[in-house]
């Protein structure tokens, strides 16, 4: 018997104890009042695509110090099924003082791409696709004194 004291005391104390934990009341639920919104009865405009807007026409650009001056080129492939536009780098006195070069196309199709290059050097390319239409072509360089220029914002037409 005393063994069996031994066993259920335990086991007793063990039972009251998780009793006494799972015996909290249950949290009470909260009334949530809902309000209908009112029902629109005015029909719908007829769906139109938005237009589309992008400018196509050049901006004025910047001439640059003659101690930072660059020579930057654009050229047009005249494959129609790679219509690339090839920016390059040529250098010039302004040489060694280009932090950065980007160049920004902007699409007869109102597609606008964007190309980097930090430090150019001379030889320098970004090639960018074009359409067989004209497309618009700004090239900003950043100096190293901070100066940011667009040399180039000219439209390009596809050549033939």
């Amino acid at each position: 018997m005393k063994r069996a004291i031994q066993f259920l005391l335990p086991f007793t104390l063990i039972l009251c104890i998780l009793a006494a934990g799972c015996s909290q009341p249950a949290p009470l639920p909260v009334p949530v009042t809902t309000t209908p919104l009112p029902v629109s009865t005015i029909p719908p405009a007829p769906s139109q695509p938005p237009a589309q807007s992008c400018s196509l026409t050049p901006g004025p650009t910047q001439e640059v110090p003659a101690y930072e001056s660059v020579s930057i080129s654009v050229d047009r492939n005249t494959i129609t099924e790679n219509p690339t536009i090839t920016t390059s780098f040529n250098g010039g006195q302004g040489l060694g003082m280009v932090q950065s070069m980007v160049v920004t196309v902007i699409r007869s199709d109102c597609v606008t791409e964007q190309g980097i290059r930090n430090n150019p050097g001379m030889g320098t390319s970004v090639t960018l696709m074009g359409t067989t239409r004209t497309d618009r072509v700004i090239v900003r360089v950043t100096m190293t004194s901070g100066n940011q220029y667009t040399v180039i914002d000219k439209d390009y037409p596809f050549p033939g």
